[in-house]
């Protein structure tokens, strides 16, 4: 599972752009349709009852957080389509399925790229003394899993509930890992769910989410 959570780490900084004052490249979304800026409420307000909300749950989540659940949720934080593994099954791989491997690779792309103008424009400070350069709001982990999740449960319906299941876990770790507040994935959910929904409106969204449909069905899934 590392090993291909590393390959597909690869892909997706092979298709990202090179450099931070690189212009965006994006596959399937068309990022003036989808400004998160106007689609999305603002992160709670300093001295809101909603952010002393959010600061109460991660608090008691990190205090009762176990070791086991941190080193699981950092083993399973790299945003690949293969996490699903559990869910989909253990032939699931990136070696047995490349094409399904670059296509949410691109849209992995595509939502880190909308994600980061969003965390850009609101530059809310992670929880309690975490350092990123990155802004907290919204998630771009929540944000892949509810895509990712999205697409996936229409390429193997059969696995939808166990998909859904599974996203939703990987959105809350980061809770657990201290790097978001409850009110970040929330909002990273339905950016993720905004994406998908426009990417599906993309003529070559539909050719590859097509090529990688038969691929799963000819690998059995």
């Amino acid at each position: 599972m590392r090993r291909t959570a590393a390959l597909v780490a690869l892909l997706i900084a092979v298709l990202a752009p090179t450099s931070a004052g690189a212009q965006q490249h994006y596959y399937y979304l068309n990022p003036g349709q989808l400004d998160l800026s106007l689609l999305l409420p603002p992160p709670p307000d300093v001295a809101s009852a909603q952010s002393q909300a959010d600061e109460a749950e991660v608090a008691a989540v990190l205090a009762a957080r176990t070791h086991t659940q941190v080193f699981q949720a950092q083993e399973e934080s790299v945003r690949t389509v293969f996490f699903y593994a559990p869910a989909i099954g253990q032939e699931f791989t990136a070696a047995r399925l490349p094409v399904t491997a670059h296509f949410f690779a691109r849209v992995g792309s595509d939502v880190k790229n909308l994600i980061d103008g969003a965390k850009a424009y609101w530059n809310r400070p992670r929880p309690g003394a975490t350092q990123s350069k990155r802004g907290s709001y919204p998630s771009g982990h929540a944000a892949f899993a509810a895509a990712s999740a999205i697409l996936l449960a229409q390429l193997v319906p059969a696995k939808r509930d166990a998909v859904f299941t599974q996203a939703r876990t990987f959105a809350e770790d980061r809770i657990i890992l201290g790097r978001h507040y409850p009110s970040d994935i929330a909002s990273g959910w339905t950016a993720g769910t905004l994406a998908a929904y426009v990417m599906m409106q993309d003529q070559g969204f539909n050719h590859d989410f097509a090529q990688a449909q038969a691929e799963l069905r000819r690998a059995g899934f």
